[in-house]
């Protein structure tokens, strides 16, 4: 075989120096042909003299009595030349002894080519050649799907049937997938890729929308390369506000001029399948999928990790998850992680600025957790360590104008796991626990009772709605047993002096007014006016004051909110200024907190322009502007009072 190879290859090497006759200059196809034969059997041994090896060859095969099978495959995607060139090879040049050729192509093709180069007719140059023809029948349609089938089920056997839509996979298939496979090269490809990109994003992706989008990919590349563009303009619904007719003819001008080009059956297949993606181009397209799947559900978009959802469309146009938040982990978290760590593995996302995504997939997970046999035990568990952190957590949508309130994200969680219990000494039970849990701080339990109260008309309810015993979380007099926790707690803070956290006081301060204990409220009193005694114990008062907030006009900006009518209830508003006006310019200002600092010259930057018309708030603009003026740096520095 070494030797065999040796002038194989030689062969091969002859003809890079020569044209073949009637083949005009294709010695070049021809050699990579032969070379090939010859390839990794021995080491290059060239020699001009192109009969003598193949003399050599042909005795060497014919003593040997070795019978070689050479396979030449896609004969059909050379030129025409290159089609006639390895014919007239196979025919004259390369007719070993003990050598059998297994020529696949197109015959159509092949018999075409040869009759345009030969001016012959092909399929007769053929029958000449050809001594044993091998005609395969043309596989049908069902055929081809079956054999996608069973490569699919081969790589996604493992998908849990609740994350597997059957209704939904059926519309993405028949609508849209089986337009494209017309061959069997076009379901292996598919199948390949499917495999690929599902063996990096196993159980951080949908499936099916994993399918839906690698179809795109495959056989419309260059629509696949441009939707990883148009995150926002894809992902979500449209606003239910007539306002928004605008922004749906303006998506859908989008979208046709991302899929313009292509023709009529390619269209309306590669439509529906992003009409099952997005519930934005079923709505406008108006296709057999609208009113079913443009009824966007934003929680099971978390849960299954869906490309409609903004926080997970990148990772279907890459092999990594950027930076996101992996489902594995959060799974592991809600379903699997011992009490010990949980801690950490929730401190750890928040570094990552995705605690919010976290809280929504917890969220979109309750019912699940529900299902499993000891659902009370692992709720209360994880209710208890997301809320003794809380403090620690960031909200990394603060800087989105139309963003949640992080008081709501806080409600919705204890909502979300009080409601998982059907009786309501069982929520109580939970809620009790909470309050008793010294790790969780004070202004995340007044919080928390403050929903309460107003679901009971309490503290600013809102409605004096009658509802049925059932209706409440909480009966009443639970959320009175949690109240005197709670106001037994602040009392305990104000006799230790321990009410200096700028979020307690404002909370504390609103709760305890409210509360009509007259002794807490006399005692709060007199702690404010001792607080007020210091610079820093009248900026934290003054801090208390201040809202902060978001306006937005053609961008978003921050606003602090100063009611100097309101803040007069507790300040002497001019001698406040006074004070704050010379302590800027001290250090002990410096070695406050960053948050902190902001709000004294909000509230100091106000003061000034407080009688320009329609001022009702200050603006970081008027704040630098403030500093630039006073030559006041703001920087944030470690100690934090």
């Amino acid at each position: 075989m070494k030797a065999i190879g040796n002038a194989m290859d030689a062969l091969g090497s002859a003809f890079e120096f020569i044209s073949v006759p009637m083949a005009g200059s294709s010695g070049g196809a021809i050699a990579k042909l032969v070379k090939g034969i010859g390839k990794g059997l021995a080491d290059k041994n060239p020699s001009p003299d192109i009969q003598k090896l193949k003399d050599e060859i042909a005795a060497k095969l014919q003593k040997e009595k070795v019978k070689t099978i050479i396979i030449i495959d896609d004969v059909d995607r050379l030129s025409n030349q290159e089609i006639c060139s390895v014919f007239q090879l196979i025919k004259s040049i390369a007719d070993f002894p003990n050598t059998i050729y297994l020529l696949a192509f197109d015959f159509e093709v092949v018999s075409r080519a040869l009759g345009k180069v030969q001016n012959t007719d092909g399929k007769k140059y053929l029958e000449k050649i050809i001594q044993v023809p091998f005609h395969l029948p043309k596989i049908n349609e069902q055929q081809l799907t079956n054999l996608f089938f069973k490569g699919l089920n081969n790589i996604i056997r493992e998908v849990p049937e609740e994350k597997f839509d059957k209704e939904r996979w059926v519309l993405l298939f028949y609508y849209g997938i089986k337009e494209h496979l017309k061959t069997i090269r076009d379901v292996v490809r598919l199948n390949n890729t499917i495999s690929l990109k599902y063996s990096f994003l196993k159980d951080e992706v949908n499936i099916i929308d994993l399918i839906g989008i690698t179809t795109i990919q495959v056989f419309t590349p260059n629509i696949y390369n441009q939707l990883q563009f148009y995150k926002d303009n894809f992902c979500g619904v449209f606003s239910s506000y007539k306002t928004d007719d605008n922004g749906k003819k303006d998506f859908a001008n989008l979208y046709e001029s991302i899929i313009r080009g292509l023709d009529e059956n390619r269209y309306n297949s590669i439509s529906k399948i992003l009409s099952v993606l997005f519930p934005k181009v079923s709505e406008v397209k108006k296709n057999i999928f609208s009113g079913r799947y443009y009824q966007y559900n934003a929680y099971d978009s978390i849960r299954l990790g869906s490309i409609c959802n903004k926080d997970y469309f990148e990772r279907y146009f890459s092999l990594s998850l950027i930076d996101s938040l992996s489902l594995q982990e959060a799974e592991y978290i809600i379903f699997n992680a011992a009490e010990e760590e949980i801690s950490s593995l929730l401190l750890n996302i928040d570094k990552r600025n995705k605690t919010n995504l976290f809280l929504d997939y917890f969220d979109s997970s309750m019912k699940r957790l529900k299902e499993t046999d000891s659902h009370g035990g692992r709720i209360n568990m994880l209710l208890n360590s997301i809320l003794e952190n809380w403090d620690s957590f960031h909200d990394a949508d603060a800087n989105q104008f139309l963003s949640y309130p992080w008081t709501w994200r806080l409600l919705n969680v204890v909502d979300s796991c009080l409601r998982a219990f059907s009786e309501e000494a069982d929520r109580f039970s939970s809620i009790l626990n909470i309050f008793k849990n010294k790790k969780v701080s004070l202004s995340v339990k007044i919080n928390i009772l403050l929903r309460f109260e107003r679901e009971h008309n309490r503290y600013l309810g809102e409605n004096e709605k009658e509802r049925t015993p059932e209706e409440y979380i909480l009966y009443l007099e639970h959320v009175l047993l949690l109240e005197e926790i709670c106001l037994s707690y602040v009392e305990k803070l104000m006799d230790n002096s321990d009410l200096t956290d700028i979020n307690k006081l404002l909370y504390n301060k609103w709760f305890i007014e409210n509360s009509k204990n007259d002794n807490l409220t006399h005692k709060l009193n007199e702690y404010m006016s001792n607080i007020k005694q210091t610079d820093e114990g009248l900026a934290m008062l003054i801090s208390s004051l201040v809202g902060r907030g978001k306006g937005s006009g053609t961008f978003v900006y921050d606003l602090w909110n100063i009611d100097l009518k309101y803040m007069s209830n507790y300040l002497d508003i001019e001698d406040t200024v006074i004070r704050m006006s010379n302590f800027i310019h001290m250090d002990r200002f410096n070695a406050l907190g960053l948050e902190l600092k902001e709000d004294i010259i909000a509230f100091l930057s106000f003061y000034e322009v407080k009688d320009e018309a329609f001022r009702e708030s200050a603006t970081r603009q008027l704040i630098e502007k403030f500093c630039k003026r006073n030559n006041i740096i703001l920087e944030a520095f470690p100690k934090s009072y």
